[in-house]
């Protein structure tokens, strides 16, 4: 196996994971966390100025980091993290 094709299997896998990380969606009022994990990672990734990743890598990032993004909203919202208290 060549390093390009070890590589592009490693990335593949990566990307098989990430899309098993589950978010089940916004939920009633939370229609605008979409939006707003865009933003955020838009804003986070535009800041680490241009990457030398291939283009599939970089899409990768920004997936995981929108899903972190929209769990930790969730978490939030439904009072998940011990010491917050209440979120409303």
């Amino acid at each position: 196996m060549s390093n390009d094709e070890g590589a592009r299997a490693e990335l593949e896998e990566w990307s098989e994971f990430i899309g098993r990380v589950r978010y089940d969606g916004p939920r009633p009022g939370d229609a605008g966390d979409e939006r707003l994990a865009d933003e955020a990672v838009s804003n986070e990734f535009s800041s680490w100025g241009r990457l030398d990743g291939s283009a599939e890598m970089n899409n990768l990032i920004c997936r995981a980091l929108e899903i972190g993004y929209l769990r930790a909203l969730q978490d939030v919202r439904e009072q998940r993290i011990a010491g917050l208290g209440p979120t409303d």
